[in-house]
C-alpha cells in the first residue's frame, strides 16, 4: 500500500510538472516567434562606444496589432553604450525595405506603445522605431538603414506563407 502511494505521488508530481513546461501561453508564444523573427547588429564606434541595433520583423506575427496585407512593419530599437553614466543618443535615417525608400514611414514608439509587447527584448533603455513601407508579395525582406556615422546596417528576413 505505502509503495503504491508513493508511485502514485510520484507519478502526480511527474505528470504536474510536465504539464508547465509543455503548456506556453498565448504571450509566451508570441514573444518565442518575435524573438525568432529579431536580428541583433553591433556596432563599435568612437571611443569604444558600442551600438546595438535590435530589428524585428512583425508580419509573421500572428496578432491584433498587425495587420500583414497592410504593410510591411519592423521595429528597430537602438541603445548606445558608452561605458560612462551619460547616455548617448543615435540618429538613424535613410531606411530602404528591399532596396526602396518609397512611401516608407518612420515613426519613434513611446516607451508604453502596444507594439513594443511583442518584442521580449523590449526595455525601458533602449530607443524604438516603427517602420512601415508598403505590402509585397516577396518571400525575402531587407531593412537598411545608416547612423549619423554613415556607418550601414541591414538585416535581412524571409516571410512565412
Amino acid at each position: 500500500m505505502k509503495r503504491g502511494s508513493f508511485v502514485m505521488i510520484l507519478l502526480l508530481m511527474f505528470w504536474g510538472c510536465s504539464s508547465k513546461t509543455l503548456v506556453h501561453s498565448e504571450h509566451e508564444k508570441l514573444l518565442d516567434f518575435g524573438m525568432a523573427n529579431s536580428k541583433k547588429v553591433e556596432i563599435l564606434g568612437e571611443n569604444n562606444a558600442k551600438a546595438y541595433f535590435t530589428i524585428t520583423y512583425l508580419n509573421p506575427m500572428k496578432d491584433t496589432l498587425i495587420n500583414p496585407q497592410e504593410s510591411e512593419k519592423f521595429i528597430v530599437g537602438t541603445y548606445v553604450a558608452t561605458g560612462n553614466e551619460k547616455e548617448q543618443s543615435i540618429k538613424l535615417s535613410n531606411f530602404k525595405v528591399n532596396g526602396s525608400s518609397a512611401n516608407v514611414n518612420v515613426t519613434k514608439l513611446e516607451k508604453d506603445a502596444p507594439l513594443l509587447s511583442l518584442i521580449s527584448s523590449a526595455n525601458p533603455w533602449t530607443e524604438y522605431l516603427l517602420i512601415e513601407a508598403p505590402y509585397t508579395k516577396k518571400h525575402k525582406m531587407k531593412l537598411s538603414f545608416e547612423n549619423d556615422h554613415s556607418v550601414k546596417v541591414s538585416a535581412d528576413f524571409q516571410k512565412d506563407f
